[in-house]
């Protein structure tokens, strides 16, 4: 469980927060707005000057505006009867905070924290009326729209009707927009007195830095290994998401729907997790008591606030893996009472893709409209070369699952041919998606996956493929990434406790088979003759290729099909070597021109990994280290460094002072205090990475832990990755 810090530092620290963010970047609060925002990169610009208008309805996004009737030239009030447009001045009238809830589309959250709402009663006139609602509902969204005069009309978005003003008493109305006349047009005028949105704060003071367009070597740092996406995952075992129309609101509210009173219907959790049962108290917003935590595993870590402050400490790039595992989101769709719930890895895949572009389209509404987000889907190194160039965060699409292509195979036999794969690997590609694991955490029919648990995982491959892991004694050298693991022969006393584990024992047969108690174990199965297959077409496509989770073996086969390439075939480690790396494969990957890029620690892991890493680099390519954080995908994330390690001081200020290179000079310094959630506080220091946003504070430890040569790697990490990425296309 979480471990709450002293309520007493939480809310001096809130106060001090609030002190200083007020009129800058990012409050959070649910204090009074003040003059409406032009919004821009991420949020940051300069109040609009009262009574002025917006130049179009996405302007109106995160901003304070009054609402004025073109028909009666007053401007909306609410007063006993609700609200009518018989105010007239603009400080007479009830301002609205403008929330996006999509591109063109807003939640109008008014002074008394009430929401704008289309109602169910008819007036006197037989007219449906408005109401106000404590919360966001589907009679809450509107939809706003321009007339060719440069007029606002506001439509419910649940109703269809038109927001209009009654001819006799003002009052706000909904009629069918087609005979709503001029009693429908309005305008939106600048205003102060609002009352803000409950949001996330940033917690950060300054404005992210921008590059130099599409020219030169990129800076920043690049996430390889992320799974934003990962909502639907596992028929319902994650519970929360990155983002939601309704805000914070509706993506990280509490999950007692999701995982059951005290989290036992939570079974992947229970299962992963470090608690006994209950595994957890159930609530988020605003509390936050257990989750986000570093081990908590499924429950949303990447919500688009957090990644803002990590990008306002410069992530540029970030690989989004769709992922799935069908065995585990069939037991846990069971648990979650979504029996209909498709577990396909393949359209879970692709509804992830789709699910990215909203995202996308969401993050650009808070920004302004199209294209204005700082969060941009890129499809090649050119194109993430302007994003980043523009100062924003380039994301590329990769995937992992262990049905690539629909290729699992039963018992030996394989799903799939080579047709399916020409067809699955066009599917994918046009999806956007350009990077690839081709085999995950079970066998499937293109070849064996890297053994590194010693139990749960071989009872999932036997679920999964009708057989437990064939093995052979892990070969005895040096090794960049240890491989195997020694397995279990017999099932431990109350390894059925939790749900999971149990449902897996029970289809899996309740034996195991014997292993040598003594040797790590890896998988005998190696790459198929369609494993070759799709290798080779995935290098014909230039996608990027993932040794990752590969077995021992099937790395080393692959790699010698990337060396026999002209021009050879870079590969790349993003994800800890699962399976193991050798050391000869790790020279053998970075001579390819490939990357190796860590699991994330924390700070002092990173400098560990990075001395690691240097020791075996060569001066042929471009240096830098990335990481991957492999957040929401079930894997634990770094905890705090412990006793010994000299703490990270609040506020801190990234891109100044000694130990930022040359490379950082023109840059302007962003401070960060510790990152607000609600009524949570989070120190890097006590609850390691406990979401997205503590990326930021990790920056600081590794400033901390390494100085100037590991800030100068982390940094180069986006421009390494894009030229290895152009090396894949330029062939």
């Amino acid at each position: 469980m979480a471990t709450r810090s002293n309520a007493g530092i939480r809310i001096l620290a809130a106060l001090t927060l609030f002190s200083a963010l007020v009129g800058c970047e990012d409050v959070g609060s649910t204090a009074a707005v003040g003059a409406a925002r032009v919004t821009g990169l991420g949020g940051v610009g300069s109040a609009l000057a009262l009574g002025l208008a917006p130049s179009t309805r996405y302007d109106l996004a995160n901003g304070c505006y009054a609402l004025r009737s073109v028909a009666r030239n007053a401007y909306v009030a609410r007063g006993l009867g609700g609200y009518a447009a018989r105010a007239a001045t603009l400080g007479d009238a009830d301002p609205f905070f403008m929330k996006p809830t999509a591109l063109g589309k807003y939640l109008f959250h008014d002074r008394h924290a009430s929401f704008l709402a289309a109602g169910s009663l008819l007036t006197l006139g037989g007219l449906l009326g408005v109401a106000t609602v404590p919360a966001p509902t589907e009679a809450a969204d509107w939809i706003v729209d321009t007339d060719a005069d440069g007029y606002f009309m506001v439509v419910s978005a649940s109703s269809a009707r038109a927001l209009t003003v009654h001819p006799l008493n003002g009052r706000l109305v909904l009629v069918d927009p087609a005979s709503a006349g001029d009693a429908a047009r309005f305008a939106f005028e600048a205003a102060s007195g609002c009352a803000a949105f409950p949001e996330v704060a940033t917690s950060s003071v300054g404005a992210p830095f921008t590059g130099s367009g599409a020219a030169g070597p990129v800076l920043g740092f690049a996430d390889v290994h992320a799974h934003v996406s990962a909502t639907s995952f596992l028929g319902g075992a994650h519970h929360g998401l990155p983002f939601h129309r309704f805000g914070v609101l509706g993506a990280l509210g509490d999950c007692t729907l999701s995982h059951g009173p005290g989290g036992l219907k939570d079974v992947v959790g229970g299962f992963l997790g470090d608690g006994p049962v209950p595994y957890h108290d159930t609530r988020g917003w605003p509390e936050f008591v257990d989750w986000p935590a570093a081990r908590s595993l499924t429950h949303e870590g990447m919500y688009y606030k957090w990644m803002e402050r990590a990008w306002r400490a410069g992530l540029r790039l970030m690989v989004n893996n769709l992922v799935e595992n069908e065995t585990l989101c069939t037991l846990q769709r069971v648990a979650s009472l979504r029996p209909l719930q498709s577990c396909n890895e393949m359209d879970s895949a692709m509804a992830q893709a789709q699910f990215m572009r909203d995202l996308e389209a969401y993050i650009d509404a808070q920004e302004g409209g199209p294209g204005r987000g700082w969060f941009r889907l890129v499809e090649s190194p050119a194109e993430a070369r302007q994003v980043i160039g523009d100062g924003k965060l380039a994301v590329v699409l990769g995937i992992e699952i262990s049905h690539l292509f629909n290729c699992d195979v039963q018992n030996g036999v394989p799903g799939c041919d080579e047709a399916d794969i020409d067809a699955q690997l066009d599917r994918l590609h046009a999806a956007g998606v350009r990077q690839m694991f081709p085999v995950h955490e079970f066998d499937n029919a293109l070849g064996g996956n890297g053994i590194f648990d010693s139990f749960a995982l071989n009872l999932g491959n036997k679920v999964d493929t009708g057989r437990f892991w064939q093995t052979y004694d892990c070969p005895e050298q040096d090794y960049f990434y240890d491989a195997g693991s020694v397995l279990l022969s017999v099932i431990p006393p109350g390894a059925g406790d939790d749900p999971l584990t149990g449902l897996l024992i029970a289809q899996a047969g309740g034996a195991l088979p014997v292993y040598p108690p003594d040797r790590e174990q890896c998988n005998a199965r190696g790459l198929t003759a369609l494993g070759r297959y799709a290798i080779q077409r995935m290098m014909e496509k230039r996608m990027i290729i993932e040794v990752d989770h590969l077995e021992l073996s099937n790395k080393a086969e692959v790699i010698a099909l990337a060396e026999q390439r002209t021009p050879v075939y870079p590969l790349v480690s993003t994800h800890g070597g699962h399976g193991g790396l050798t050391m000869d494969q790790a020279r053998r990957i970075l001579a390819l021109g490939g990357l190796i890029y860590p699991y994330k620690g924390n700070g002092e892991e990173f400098k560990e990994a990075l001395d690691r890493l240097t020791a075996i680099g060569s001066d042929a390519h471009f240096f830098g280290m990335g990481y991957g954080a492999d957040t929401n995908g079930l894997g634990p994330q770094a905890g705090p460094r412990g006793a010994g390690a000299v703490p990270v001081t609040y506020p801190f200020t990234l891109f100044e002072g000694p130990d930022w290179g040359p490379q950082f000079a023109g840059i302007a310094p962003v401070t960060f205090e510790r990152q607000v959630s609600g009524e949570r506080v989070y120190d890097t220091d006590i609850d390691g990475m406990a979401h997205y946003g503590l990326v930021a504070d990790w920056v600081e430890e590794v400033r901390l832990e390494g100085g100037e040569a590991a800030l100068t790697a982390l940094y180069n990490s986006a421009e390494a990755y894009l030229q290895m990425w152009e090396r894949t296309l330029d062939r």
